[in-house]
C-alpha cells in the first residue's frame, strides 16, 4: 500500500500542531509527513517572549514546546533552516532550498498545509531599520533584544503600539530598569477592549511608572540623539 504524503510549510505552533494531529490520525506506514521551517526553532511560544525579556522565563528553551528532534522521533520529517521557494500546484510538489548549504530540491505531496504565519506591521518610517530598533516576533528577535539590553542597561525605551505585546513589552522593559514611554495611535491602550477597560489599563500602566502617549502617530525614528 502506497502511503500518502503530507507537506507542511512552517514549523511553528500552527504547522507542527497540524503535523502532530495528522500523525495521531495515521501512522508512518500510512502517512509521510514532511515539514519545512526556515528558522532555527520549532513549536515555540512567541507570546512568551515579553516574559522572557522580563526575566519571568528563565531561558529561551523554556519557550520551546517540542524540539525538532522530538518531532522527528514521532515520525515527522522536520527540516529546519529550509525555505520553500515555489509551489507547483499542478504537479503537487514544492521546491525548497536549504539555507545553510544552498542545496535545492522538490518534494511531492498529496496534501499541503501552509502555516507560514504573518509578518508584523513595520511602517515605512525614516529610521525604522536603524540600530537599536527592534521587532518582537520570533525567538531570534527576543535574543537580539536581550543582547542589546545587556550592552546598554537602564536607559530609555520607547514602545510603539499598545496592543497585547506592546503593553507586555513595556512592563518587561520597565522591570529591566528602563524609563519606558509607550506611543499609541489610539486614545487608550488595548484597542480590542471597550474604551472604559482600556482606560483602566492606561491608569494601571501609569501607576507602574510607564508614560503612555495616546492619540499620537510616530512619523520618524531618530537614534543619534
Amino acid at each position: 500500500m502506497t502511503s500518502e504524503r503530507l507537506v507542511i510549510v512552517g514549523g511553528d505552533a500552527a504547522g507542527m500542531s497540524a503535523a502532530s494531529q495528522a500523525r495521531r490520525t495515521k501512522g508512518p506506514q500510512e502517512l509521510e509527513i514532511t515539514a519545512f521551517e526556515r528558522g532555527r526553532f520549532s513549536s515555540y511560544s512567541a507570546c512568551g517572549i515579553p516574559y522572557w525579556v522580563a526575566g519571568d522565563v528563565s531561558g529561551r528553551d523554556r519557550l520551546i514546546a517540542r524540539s525538532p528532534e522530538e518531532h522527528r522521533a514521532r515520525g515527522i520529517d522536520l527540516r529546519m533552516r529550509t525555505e520553500v521557494t515555489e509551489l507547483d500546484v499542478a504537479g503537487r510538489r514544492v521546491r525548497w532550498r536549504a539555507l545553510e548549504t544552498g542545496e535545492e530540491g522538490w518534494t511531492g505531496y498529496d496534501k499541503l498545509v501552509l502555516a507560514t504565519g504573518a509578518r508584523p506591521v513595520r511602517p515605512p518610517l525614516p529610521g525604522i531599520d536603524a540600530p537599536g530598533v527592534h521587532g518582537v516576533q520570533t525567538l531570534g528577535d527576543g535574543q537580539a533584544l536581550l543582547d542589546a539590553l545587556s550592552q546598554e542597561p537602564g536607559r530609555r525605551a520607547v514602545v510603539v503600539g499598545a496592543g497585547y505585546i506592546g503593553v507586555e513589552m513595556a512592563e518587561a522593559l520597565l522591570r529591566r530598569g528602563y524609563a519606558v514611554t509607550v506611543v499609541n495611535s489610539g486614545e487608550q491602550p488595548m484597542a480590542t477592549l471597550d474604551p472604559d477597560m482600556g482606560r483602566l489599563v492606561h491608569e494601571a500602566m501609569t501607576a507602574m511608572g510607564i508614560t503612555v502617549v495616546g492619540g499620537t502617530e510616530v512619523t520618524e525614528v531618530l537614534t543619534d540623539g
